[in-house]
């Protein structure tokens, strides 16, 4: 799999999983298909500084997105203002198209948009993809670094096996911890009723940390929801 398709996957994941957590008020927490598994150990580049030269090589990497990234491999790191920053661009962005002011999820650190409260048409939900598709591809290369390198810097290319990994460095499980047994308890994950997760909570920050750094997001029926139609763009659990 070329890095750049491996990211598309993500996203294009990352986009599915908001959708679903657009539903209905009634709706239980939303559980995304496991992952399937990659050739075990397969990796996405041979070193950071590869995988950046090949998020560089990206036609969709900005030029603010490329100075921020020949930045991170002279210092050795993407830093942590790189990518606040670029998710405060990633926020104007969406208010200048006509979104109230909202705050992001904050798991461990790693950012992602809050669960939705969809309250609009069917055309104004085509438009907030669309929306979020141009925002989001303004600052998607600064991302995938950032969140590569503090989640994934071993660079699997198996979701379920980065997270695994993230767990294993996070010291949230034993060191023999494996990826097949991720899968194993994820597949039993309905988001409500028994937590399947041996060494951890289904809701605990770390592990939505992981996860959402890897592109492999999950939102529960408990979530704080946000209303961008008619609502303020404050957390809306009503």
């Amino acid at each position: 799999m070329s890095m750049k398709r491996g990211f598309a996957a993500v996203l294009a994941l990352t986009v599915a999983i908001v959708l679903c957590s657009c539903g209905g008020e009634q709706q239980s927490a939303q559980s995304e298909p496991i992952p399937s598994a990659a050739e075990n150990g397969q990796k996405l580049a041979g070193s950071m500084d590869e995988y950046i030269d090949q998020v560089l090589s990206w036609d969709s990497t900005t030029d603010r997105e490329r100075t921020v990234l020949e930045r991170a491999k002279r210092d050795g790191k993407l830093s942590i203002s790189d990518y606040e920053q670029a998710w405060s661009d990633f926020k104007s962005c969406m208010v200048d198209r006509g979104y109230p002011p909202f705050e992001l999820v904050s798991y461990n650190g790693i950012y992602a948009m809050p669960a939705l409260k969809f309250t609009g048409t069917e055309n104004e939900w085509e438009k907030y993809k669309k929306d979020y598709d141009s925002c989001y591809g303004q600052i998607t290369a600064i991302v995938s670094i950032y969140t590569m390198q503090v989640a994934n810097p071993n660079l699997y290319t198996d979701m379920v096996e980065a997270v695994a990994d993230c767990l294993r460095r996070e010291k949230v499980v034993p060191a023999d911890y494996t990826a097949d047994d991720l899968r194993r308890e994820s597949g039993s994950d309905q988001g409500s009723g028994e937590d399947p997760y041996e060494y951890f909570d289904r809701t605990d920050p770390v592990f939505r940390g992981c996860k959402v750094a890897n592109g492999w997001t999950t939102a529960y029926a408990n979530d704080e929801r946000v209303d961008l139609w008619h609502g303020t763009g404050g957390n809306d659990n009503e």
